[in-house]
């Protein structure tokens, strides 16, 4: 078993590794990102959470853009790193991706996903309310008229309650919602 597992690790890696000084570099991407996706399958099959594939898989994603930096899914898979890193309680990595995809690809489609989840990450993973509110603040700013930005003010507005204060409200307005309409209104 713990063979299998050690294959299951290495031999995407080895592969990635051997892949990048041989052939055609598209061909090469292409050929990784189809046992990243057999990676990924692996790591979301299961209802348990599996650490170990996980790390493996993060670190894939990141190799990849590293090796193929014009490749248009490097931004995508350092994206799911970035996800994947806050999935496994690692806020500050997560910041991290999403701030290289910022730095390294500003014409992504996906930028407003990237700055809202930044925000969102520092608030709800790292508590930093301050730099929370700068970061939504930046999402608003730079995408107005996006979805993102009503979020992001709701945010900005909640970043003054405490978990208990927000579920409190929540309570609250379900209670207010749920109120029977009289006849005739």
């Amino acid at each position: 078993m713990i063979d299998e597992m050690k294959k299951f690790l290495l031999f995407p890696l080895a592969a990635l590794v051997l892949s990048v000084g041989c052939g055609e570099k598209a061909e090469q991407a292409t050929d990784v990102a189809s046992r990243i996706k057999a990676m990924e399958d692996s790591v979301f099959e299961s209802l348990s959470f599996d650490q170990r594939k996980a790390q493996a898989l993060l670190d894939v994603y990141k190799s990849f853009a590293k090796n193929y930096p014009q490749d248009s899914l490097a931004p995508e898979y350092l994206f799911r790193a970035a996800n994947l890193a806050k999935t496994m309680h690692d806020g500050e990595q997560g910041i991290v991706l999403y701030d290289r995809i910022i730095k390294d690809y500003p014409t992504w489609k996906r930028l407003p996903d990237v700055y809202y989840l930044k925000a969102f990450t520092i608030d709800s993973d790292l508590d930093r309310k301050g730099e929370a509110k700068t970061a939504y603040e930046e999402v608003i700013a730079r995408y107005p008229d996006h979805p993102f930005a009503k979020d992001a003010r709701a945010m900005i507005d909640n970043l003054q309650y405490t978990d208990e204060e927000l579920i409190q409200r929540f309570q609250q307005m379900q209670g207010d919602s749920a109120a029977p309409v009289a006849q005739g209104e």
